[in-house]
């Protein structure tokens, strides 16, 4: 459906009692709230109890009742209700656990009008990361601290406090924690007071009263206690930001704040509104299931995403820092100030703030062309959309379990890459205006997807809405065939839907999408509306290449025709990075769905031997590691040869780091070495590898990161249990987050069972923290030998996996699967999964097996002739 009303239709003048109350709750909706009462203000005291894992606390709502009633609902869930009152009249509170509901009756109707409900309650900070939950480290001493924290978005702030957790009932929050003698805390605003008081029971206490927030949804209520440290305050145009950190970290806070700055300015231009509350602090957590959170003036990160050494990070571990604290201060324009009004609209939110991640990284650092490398995540969203069991962007959005499932590649990296092509489409400047004018005219409120739409067509004149309901309201992308006339003056331009597997497809309905067409050609670029089945295009110079998808931001793939396709294979260097970067992925795409042999692709990726482009490379590696799943051992030493062929030019060239290089330089670098080592088996490379690994460990001894993080994939894929024990090590003793997880996922790569099992088994040790566990296993699925064992081990372990890892992360962990494609390990992961679905994820579990299914064909259908041509 296009829209959700959210229609009031169940609180008239009151319920009825008796088993006529009980047929009247039957009728609600199960995951909307009735909308007779909406709540203003809320005013929030919350006492943690830190070394038992517990809270209490109270509420005080301020209610618009637009209906007279006697019988309240709202969301709680996993909290123990204490007294309750409706304008201070003593009312009765009964928590529906399986619907995560709180019922508020009234002896007598409250009249329409302005409400106080008040709410003592109780509850436990769990373990699952969501809610107000704990957090622990171990200090300088090794004991553990725990940190009080919260999570909830998509439906949680019930766990915290009785409320109405729906996003479109907005209100003002004002928060107020009662917290023990030494500790610390924060929240969405300012702290206006601090009161030290004396318990006799309980030692001394510390209340903070924290500034009202504006008015916002109830995922993004913050607070965070414990021993905290804070770095000093910068103005940002008059905003005061801080990078909030656990103790004996503030080394690790400089590039965080630098680019937190940076970005709030950038934004506060490229919109044109001012950063719509009081302050801003980025706050590093040990334990998150998500990557950060958007909470208003108080953004909650993954330590690895915030807390990062620039001298010993790589450029992709600092390009994922900028990335995400771009993206979710975007968000405080787009989602916080201007927020959905259902769930169904979080694409929009998050893809919004996918694209502006990378705008503003792109601001930051121009050199890092952001812009081409996210063309590797537009491959990401390729691969799950040229699936028969893919998703529109846009769904109906019911339970909360629908909700979590909206947290993926379609919502993310192709709502992004959609905005992104809209974007090239009507010109950045013509796009910017209508976003800003978007943001003002509904600041403060609640949107639909079409008002976005709506705002940037009234500004830009042009059909936004027509294009963009193509893309949005229907599952998939085109494929665009590109063929030349006979006279060779035109080329014709046709659309069909691109699928992997055309023969899976359970709807023939054949499909349209309005695309935005670029074609360049003899030095001129021009650009069409493809909104039927066919359209011809007119050559400048018949003679030249011709290129579609011209610029490569467009997300569709394009198939040429056999003389067109020859003439760009002698016009490689008159590409730009991302031209060059969507013609191997789209080869790689075309191997996988069987309209190009692997013998052929290995062919066509020989070509590119002169290419000196990061980018362009990591598209050409992750097709050799594809090819390389298809090889047996008898003919890997010939495929590892025509690796090394392929790659010691370029890596040559590179030669020694040099202090005036490119960051991408050095990143490709980086990328050559763990090619030449892992896929080629390279001895020179390999030892090389050793002996830089060796010299990162040495005091005063600043080997290159890019370096060693090609290094230690090396060591690891080659090494031995001694190598093994040392990354172990290094990941325990580790000094900086990218430097710890480096080592950790470097424990899956080892050629040996018995260690892979063994990174099994430490992944679900205290070592590992939750919230990176399911990725290491995931990681040792992947692993090219030893995957079956480590699904073994998944499977073994599966209770414990889903007790004790994030629900959002058990998808996310078996994702790999993909991976296992012999017809025994097919057939034994589909029954599995029969039999242990995965309900908060049931879209995403159905695209893993089929894309399964996808590469078990792939392997049958070119094993044996790509075994031949590599030993012939």
């Amino acid at each position: 459906m296009a829209a959700d009303s959210h229609t009031p239709s169940h609180l008239s003048s009151g319920a009825p009692s008796g088993s006529a109350e009980s047929a009247w709750l039957d009728t609600l909706d199960p995951y909307r709230l009735p909308a007779g009462a909406t709540p203003n203000r809320y005013d929030i005291r919350l006492r943690p109890a830190l070394d038992d894992s517990t809270f209490i606390g109270t509420v005080s709502i301020q209610l618009d009742v637009a209906i007279e009633t006697d019988t309240f609902v709202l969301n709680a869930a996993e909290l123990t209700i204490g007294e309750c009152s409706v304008n201070g009249t003593p009312a009765t509170a009964e928590l529906v656990e399986e619907a995560d509901r709180l019922i508020v009756r009234t002896a007598a109707p409250i009249a329409t009008g302005s409400a106080t409900m008040n709410i003592s309650f109780a509850g436990i900070l769990n373990d699952k990361l969501r809610g107000f939950y704990r957090s622990t480290y171990n200090d300088a001493n090794g004991a553990e601290q725990v940190i009080a924290t919260t999570q909830m978005q998509s439906t949680d702030c019930r766990r915290a406090f009785p409320c109405w957790d729906e996003p479109e009932f907005k209100a003002v929050f004002g928060i107020t924690l009662d917290i023990a003698d030494g500790l610390n805390a924060i929240s969405n605003g300012p702290e206006i007071e601090r009161v030290t008081t004396e318990e006799n029971n309980d030692g001394r206490r510390t209340v903070i009263r924290f500034a009202d927030t504006m008015t916002m949804s109830t995922y993004l209520v913050a607070f965070i206690v414990g021993q905290l440290e804070m770095t000093a305050p910068t103005d940002v145009n008059g905003s005061p930001m801080r990078v909030v950190h656990i103790p004996g970290k503030s080394h690790l806070t400089d590039f965080g704040m630098d680019v937190g700055v940076f970005c709030l300015k950038w934004f506060e231009e490229y919109y044109g509104i001012p950063y719509p509350s009081d302050k801003v602090d980025l706050a590093g957590l040990p334990d998150f299931a998500a990557g950060a959170m958007e909470n208003l003036g108080c953004i909650t990160f993954r330590e690895s995403l915030l807390l990062v050494d620039p001298a010993t990070s790589t450029q992709n571990e600092q390009q994922l820092v900028v990335d995400v604290v771009a993206h979710e201060l975007a968000h405080m324009w787009f989602g916080d100030l201007v927020t959905m009004r259902w769930w169904n609209g979080i694409w929009l939110n998050e893809a919004f703030a996918t694209f502006m991640e990378i705008a503003a990284c792109d601001a930051y650092r121009p050199d890092w062309e952001r812009w081409t490398s996210f063309g590797l995540e537009r491959s990401a969203a390729f691969d799950v959309d040229a699936l028969d069991s893919t998703r529109s962007v846009e769904f109906e959005v019911r339970s909360p379990a629908d909700c979590e499932g909206m947290f993926d590649v379609l919502t993310y990296q192709k709502g992004g890459s959609l905005l992104r092509m809209l974007e090239q489409y009507l010109g950045e400047q013509t796009f910017r205006e209508g976003v800003s004018h978007y943001l003002g005219l509904h600041s403060y409120k609640n949107t639909e997807t079409n008002d976005l739409w709506d705002a940037i067509e009234s500004t830009s004149g042009e059909p936004v809405r027509r294009i963009m309901d193509s893309w949005i309201w229907q599952p998939g992308f085109p494929l665009i065939t590109v063929t030349i006339s006979d006279d060779g003056t035109s080329i014709e331009l046709s659309q069909q839907r691109f699928l992997l597997n055309p023969e899976s497809a359970t709807d023939p309905t054949e499909q349209m999408w309005v695309v935005p067409v670029h074609v360049s050609n003899g030095g001129t670029t021009t650009t069409v509306l493809l909104d039927s089945t066919h359209t011809t295009v007119a050559l400048a110079d018949p003679a030249a290449p011709v290129i579609v998808n011209a610029g490569g931001h467009g997300f569709y793939r394009v198939a040429y025709d056999a003389t067109l396709r020859s003439r760009l294979a002698g016009a490689l260097g008159d590409m730009n990075t991302l031209e060059r970067y969507s013609l191997v992925d789209d080869a790689w795409a075309a191997t996988v769905g069987g309209s190009l042999s692997s013998v052929e692709l290995l062919t066509f990726l020989e070509e590119f031997g002169d290419e000196r482009e990061h980018a362009v490379w990591q598209a050409i590696v992750i097709a050799l590691r594809g090819i390389s799943r298809l090889i047996d051992d008898d003919a890997l030493p010939a495929f590892q040869l025509r690796v090394r062929t392929l790659v010691q030019p370029a890596l040559a060239e590179l030669g020694e780091p040099q202090a005036d290089e490119s960051d991408l330089a050095a990143k490709l670098r980086g990328l050559l070495l763990s090619t030449a080592g892992v896929l080629g088996r390279d001895e020179f490379v390999i030892d090389l590898c050793r002996d830089l690994l060796e010299s990162s460990t040495e005091p005063d001894n600043a080997v290159d990161p890019e370096l060693v993080a090609a290094a230690t994939s090396v060591v690891a894929a080659t090494g031995t249990v001694a190598d093994y024990e040392r990354l172990q090590h290094g990941f325990l003793t580790a000094s900086t987050p990218q430097e710890q997880l480096r080592q950790l996922y470097a424990l899956t790569e080892f050629d040996d069972e018995a260690l892979i099992l063994r990174t099994c088994e430490f992944a679900l040790t205290d070592n590992v923290k939750t919230q990176n566990a399911p990725f290491v296993l995931r990681m040792a699925m992947a692993n090219r030998r030893h995957g079956a064992a480590a699904w073994g081990f998944i499977k073994d372990n599966w209770e414990h996996a889903n007790k004790e890892f994030p629900t959002n992360t058990i998808s996310r962990m078996v994702d790999s699967v993909k991976l296992l494609t012999t017809p025994e390990l097919v057939a034994d992961v589909q029954m599995f999964f029969v039999e242990h679905p995965i309900p908060q994820a049931v879209k995403t579990l159905d695209q893993i097996l089929e894309r399964q299914g996808i590469n078990a064909a792939l392997l049958a259908r070119d094993a044996a002739s790509l075994h031949a041509h590599l030993i012939s």
